[in-house]
């Protein structure tokens, strides 16, 4: 069996640079939770009865949700599928275009550079997943076999 190219190690290792990037910056929503409230919260009037809205619950249940799914696909994309390359893809994109959007609207600095970094992380896991080896060693009748298909075909 050929060995897996070098690119899709290189994913896999900015895959799961992704989900600990995604811990620290959920940590830090939980951390700077009122700074980020006070931008992101409507301004409530006199006789407003809007109340702040608190996004620690929403980033935890995200995150635990995106980590979880690359945990599941990152070793299906190492074993070949190509539909797992896809998925992940879709989660880097996600990430990086989420990223650019939070940047936008005001955070934290420590924020806004952490999200920075996840869009520029985001693209170049893209150029990995989508590099021509990957797409390669992904599809089917690919040049790698495994030895006990060759084993059950003779």
């Amino acid at each position: 069996m050929d060995k897996r190219p070098a690119v899709v190690d290189v994913a896999s290792w900015l895959l799961w640079l992704h989900i600990a990037a995604g811990a620290v910056v959920s940590v830090l929503v939980v951390v700077f939770r009122d700074r980020i409230a006070a931008v992101w919260s409507p301004e409530p009037g006199a006789d407003s009865q809007v109340q702040p809205i608190d996004f620690v619950p929403v980033i935890v249940v995200l995150y635990v949700v995106v980590a979880a799914t690359a945990l599941f696909l990152i070793p299906l994309f190492r074993h070949g599928h190509n539909w797992a390359r896809h998925s992940l893809a879709g989660v880097a994109a996600g990430v990086a275009i989420t990223a650019v959007a939070t940047a936008r609207t005001g955070p934290p600095d420590l924020i806004r550079y952490s999200v920075v970094a996840a869009a520029t992380l985001g693209a170049v896991t893209l150029v990995f997943l989508w590099h021509q080896d990957a797409r390669r060693f992904c599809l089917p009748g690919s040049w790698r076999r495994h030895p006990a298909d060759v084993a059950a075909h003779d």
